[in-house]
């Protein structure tokens, strides 16, 4: 049975947890043990006179060792765990919070994550990737509500790094077996950002040198692609990956009440409905897919009355020629591309491989979509969480004490960069107020975390002097971590229970899966011949009524949304 910690008045914890970042001195040797926790509730007369009871902590805490298992390798970690010993040293909760690490490589992760679930193992602290089945556990009951903990004064670390935004974003609707839904927070999202601008790198070096226009839309983009490909020759123009998004309504439709995301993308990634709402965003509309009759897209929203998904299929094979003549197959190394896809965030690793092969190369960043590429406010509508996550499994007994930790890890400036980065002055150095740059200490003596399984928070955002030295790349950056960048989606938190339609949908989507759509191998009108064809298969083998579920979910979803607020 878990023990809860009795927190006597806001105030006080608050006091004690304002402590956490003095003293030094030796470690404390952690101890393996269940939590214990004991409001002092004295008076003169009862143990003591008043000026004891007013001294005397207000919590008290027996020595607890949390385990947490990261997802991939971690290394030193020891000589961080022993600065947060220290840091800690005085304060007369965190003190007693002792810190036990494992970690498992990611192609194991999944199974190794079922097997903890199904053996209830001793485990307090866990990472889980939405890809990992988190919304099936949580739904499951395997993880533990933590919403006491968020907007919450005794949890000042916790208030300040997580926005009321977010922590609604962090909300999960989960429903009950008669369609209703209660709600819960079953997880601490790990995001510097909510959603990463997408875009490509270019050969800043072609352009000058082919003398094409500078690259601030589509049309300059393809014509910079044909330039160089018709004049290097060893060279394809697009490297394809996530090449499906450039120019969708996956980001404009959100504008006009048409939602396409991660959470209704059931059918795998060549065959995304769409669900449109009305204006107030309280009631569907209709869901739709490539191939849909006009009857189906007459229910949309004005401006998506006709098969606008087909259209862009369409559109988008003008690429073609630039892409890959292997693409598809599995055995054919890819030729150095003029433009590469890139996530903003993956934007400097990728520069730094490419140099290693061409160093004399120069490169640029495209943002592929117009409103985030012109930095509008609110351009970005989205769940508001990334894919990776850290749980409490339910079974832990040491809740509250893993709690405290992320409160004090998430607390400051400090206590972040040290399980983010490792020991200032060791193994990384501050610049400025929101740059950093990495020492020269040796591998075999460098820390390192995957930061993704553990710190990540968008209130503690460093970028690297590769960032800084850039003021184009730096603005990108400044535009994605701004948080009036995003706007929460009204499908924040939703999530779709097969169970009523899992054979039509495992039916649905091996057709699916046949397709070849996103990385267009066909011409114009191969490519409408295939969704059609795929349309009418799908319908045979259950496409509507796996629209219509998901028309049912989702509306009764914004209706328990809705009376919340």
């Amino acid at each position: 049975m878990r023990k809860v910690l009795k927190k006597t008045t806001a105030l006080l914890l608050a006091g004690a947890m304002a402590a956490a970042m003095a003293g030094c001195g030796d470690s404390q040797e952690a101890t393996q043990g269940d939590e214990t926790t004991k409001a002092v509730e004295q008076s003169a007369g009862e143990g003591g006179d008043e000026t004891d009871a007013a001294t005397e902590p207000a919590i008290q805490m027996e020595d607890t060792t949390i385990n947490i298992r990261v997802m991939n390798e971690f290394r030193n970690v020891d000589k961080v765990l022993e600065q947060y010993e220290e840091m800690t040293k005085d304060d007369p909760i965190m003190s007693k919070i002792h810190l036990n690490f494992s970690y498992v490589a990611g192609g194991d992760y999944k199974d190794r994550l079922t097997m903890a679930m199904v053996g209830q193992e001793d485990y307090d602290l866990m990472f889980c990737g939405s890809w990992h089945g988190l919304s099936t556990f949580i739904q499951q009951g395997n993880f533990a509500d933590l919403s006491e903990y968020f907007n919450n004064d005794a949890y000042p670390g916790l208030k300040a790094a997580f926005s009321e935004d977010f922590v609604e974003a962090m909300t999960s609707y989960i429903r009950q077996e008669d369609g209703t839904y209660k709600t819960g927070i079953y997880g601490v999202n790990l995001a510097s950002y909510y959603e990463d601008s997408r875009g490509f790198m270019y050969r800043e070096d072609l352009r000058k040198k082919y003398n094409c226009d500078p690259i601030t839309d589509e049309e300059s983009l393809l014509a910079y692609v044909k330039t160089v490909t018709e004049n290097e020759s060893d060279m394809i123009g697009v490297s394809l990956s996530n090449f499906f998004r450039l120019d969708s309504p996956w980001y404009s439709g959100k504008h006009d009440h048409v939602y396409s995301q991660d959470n209704v993308n059931i059918l795998g990634d060549q065959t995304w409905f769409y669900v449109g709402l009305s204006d107030d965003d309280k009631t569907v509309l209709n869901a739709v897919v490539a191939g849909d009759s006009e009857e189906e897209f007459a229910k949309m929203p004005e401006g998506y009355q006709n098969d606008f998904i087909t259209e862009y299929t369409v559109d988008r094979t003008k690429w073609n020629p630039y892409l890959s003549p292997n693409r598809g197959t599995t055995d054919t190394v890819e030729k150095e591309a003029v433009i590469t896809y890139s996530a903003l965030s993956e934007y400097e690793s990728k520069v730094t491989d490419a140099k290693d092969r061409l160093p004399d190369a120069e490169f640029g960043f495209y943002v592929i979509e117009d409103a985030q590429r012109n930095k509008e406010e609110g351009a970005v509508i989205c769940d508001m969480v990334t894919n990776n996550w850290l749980v409490v499994p339910e079974w832990s007994e040491k809740i509250d004490a893993v709690m405290y930790f992320l409160d004090w890890m998430f607390g400051s400036q400090e206590a972040n960069d040290l399980f983010q980065y490792g020991i200032e002055g060791e193994d990384w150095e501050a610049v400025g107020t929101d740059t950093y740059k990495l020492t020269d200490i040796s591998d075999e003596e460098k820390y390192s975390m995957p930061n993704y399984s553990l710190t990540l928070n968008p209130t503690y955002v460093r970028v690297s002097e590769f960032v800084e030295n850039d003021p184009e790349l730096k603005a990108d950056f400044d535009y994605m971590y701004d948080p009036s960048t995003y706007q929460l989606s009204p499908l924040a938190g939703f999530a779709f229970d097969p169970t009523n339609v899992e054979t039509q949908i495992a039916n649905v989507s091996a057709l699916s899966n046949e397709l070849q759509l996103t990385i267009s191998m066909y011409d114009a009108d191969e490519a409408v011949e295939k969704i059609n064809t795929w349309h009418e298969q799908a319908m045979a083998v259950g496409l509507e009524e796996i629209r219509q579920e998901l028309i049912t979910q989702i509306q009764a979803f914004l209706d328990a949304k809705n009376a919340n607020n």
